[in-house]
């Protein structure tokens, strides 16, 4: 059984400039919320798989958060769905797919509109697959979209307004790519947005500039990071930069961390500091907060964890140490450390509800060990 800490110290408290907050509710003070493990017995199976990502997802529509695992990364593993038994465990898994599969992204939808879950799986250089469910949950239907990639990421959003879900794929030294939902779960229609030479690891979609129109935003390796503005003919020409191009973006959240109405972005580098680039009505970007400690971080999340009012941040690091960031009335965020004597490469942070007690719980990707939970409650 895994040894695993169930809540650490304070360690340090990190300060944002603050802005002026909206209204907030009372929520729960640090102190009363903790982050249980119970010594490695919460986790997403047993295996040490190189696991990619973990998607929550209620893929029998039972009512809860079931989790998509995406295994291999560059290598043949097998992707899983685990389903939840309604309090938070997961005691039952199915397999995706017949093929093992060098997977970094698995997520769901109903894209042929049939009533019935189907899973798409993001894969590195082999066909990209998406899975149709049927009733018992099976998934025998299997078709491919986009192009045969280095893809890290997959996102699902209706890009063009059309009312289905299209698909959006972070490709590394390849140009990413919109496929377009037809109704019916057909994928033929591509649009491209960025250049060949980028490094997208992530991209985040929202109307970051209130026009009605979905944006994408991105993070990248070895360059600056990226907002491609949507004109509303589904054309990403317009692109605005921001970090530094030394950094090594891996991960990125958005949030309104300043409470000033705005959606703000924070970003998870490899080696460096983490970083908040606060939003503006012209999008600049400009005024930027930096954590205090460089890091090797791969994934950040943001969520307000003690349902305070106040965006928290969860970031998960290669070979060190997990951190949570609580937001504060006064800007601060104080910085919460987890499994202090674990040290794994946490390539993915998921935030979501695992048992409907109404706290936000974290799951981390582990690769080469288990994959672990926290249940957040009240002390």
């Amino acid at each position: 059984m895994r040894n695993c800490t169930l809540f650490a110290l304070v360690v340090a408290c990190i300060c944002v400039p603050a802005s002026p907050a909206t209204a907030q509710t009372e929520g729960f003070s640090i102190e009363d919320i903790s982050f249980f493990n119970a010594d490695g017995f919460f986790s997403v199976g047993t295996q040490s798989n190189r696991t990619a990502s973990i998607t929550l997802s209620d893929i029998d529509k039972d009512g809860d958060l079931d989790a998509l695992v995406a295994n291999g990364r560059h290598w043949a593993e097998q992707n899983y769905i685990y389903y939840n038994d309604g309090k938070g465990g997961f005691k039952l898994a199915q397999p995706i797919g017949k093929f093992l599969d060098a997977s970094y992204s698995v997520k769901s939808a109903d894209f042929n509109n049939d009533g019935f879950m189907d899973i798409a799986v993001a894969n590195d250089n082999i066909e990209n697959k998406l899975y149709f469910g049927s009733a018992n949950n099976q998934f025998d239907n299997v078709i491919s979209f986009g192009s045969r990639s280095p893809s890290r990421n997959l996102e699902i959003a209706d890009i063009d307004n059309d009312g289905d879900f299209d698909l959006i794929l972070s490709n590394r030294k390849a140009k990413n790519e919109i496929c377009l939902n037809n109704g019916q779960g057909n994928f033929e229609k591509i649009i491209t947005f960025g250049n060949q030479s980028d490094q997208t690891i992530q991209t985040k979609i929202v109307d970051i500039n209130k026009d009605g129109f979905l944006d994408l935003i991105t993070a990248e390796r070895q360059t600056k990071n990226k907002v491609y503005l949507n004109d509303g003919k589904q054309n990403f020409s317009k692109a605005i930069e921001f970090g530094k191009e030394e950094d090594e973006t891996r991960s990125i959240d958005l949030g309104d961390f300043d409470n000033d109405g705005f959606l703000d972005i924070v970003a998870g580098n490899l080696g460096s500091k983490n970083s908040i680039y606060f939003g503006n009505r012209n999008l600049t970007f400009n005024r930027v907060f930096d954590f205090k400690t460089k890091r090797m971080t791969l994934s950040i999340k943001g969520a307000d964890l003690n349902q305070d009012g106040y965006s928290d941040i969860v970031e998960g690091n290669s070979e060190e140490r997990n951190y949570v960031y609580f937001g504060q009335k006064n800007g601060e965020f104080k910085e919460i450390g987890l499994r202090e004597n674990l040290k794994d490469d946490t390539y993915n942070i998921e935030i979501g509800d695992l048992n409907n007690d109404g706290f936000l719980d974290i799951v981390e990707s582990n690769s080469g060990t288990w994959n672990l939970y926290y249940k957040t409650r009240k002390k």
